[in-house]
């Protein structure tokens, strides 16, 4: 038996090792930070038409997908959106926004239901 036929599988065991190393490392397996959406407004005190101001208090995102409930969507950080009421009775709007973590993909809805209150 030759010394490189015992050398062989220490070379082939070297190399499997060297190659599994070196694998991309800056991608973990598994995400500590997931996105956490949530948010608050102001502006909707008064009779329709209101403009409100959402302030975006979401956690761990990079991406947001706001939805009004009356066929208006934004992709601000922090939308302006104004509201229209023309029964005579307040009018529910359950607003959502979908904050997402463009890496990982990952996201978190969160929904609210704001009041406009009818125009005089």
């Amino acid at each position: 038996m030759s010394k490189y036929s015992l050398l062989m599988p220490l070379v082939v065991l070297i190399t499997l090792i060297t190659v599994s190393c070196t694998e991309e490392e800056d991608k973990p397996d598994y995400y500590v930070n997931t996105p956490i959406a949530g948010f608050s407004w102001s502006g909707n005190e008064g009779p329709a038409p209101v403009t409100v101001q959402f302030n975006n208090s979401s956690e761990n995102a990079d991406k947001f997908e706001w939805n009004f409930d009356d066929g208006g969507v934004s992709n601000e950080f922090e939308p302006v959106h104004t509201f229209y009421n023309s029964s005579s009775e307040p009018k529910n709007f359950n607003v959502v926004l979908k904050a997402t973590d463009s890496y990982s993909g990952l996201f978190q809805r969160r929904s609210r239901v704001i009041v406009i209150q009818p125009q005089n």
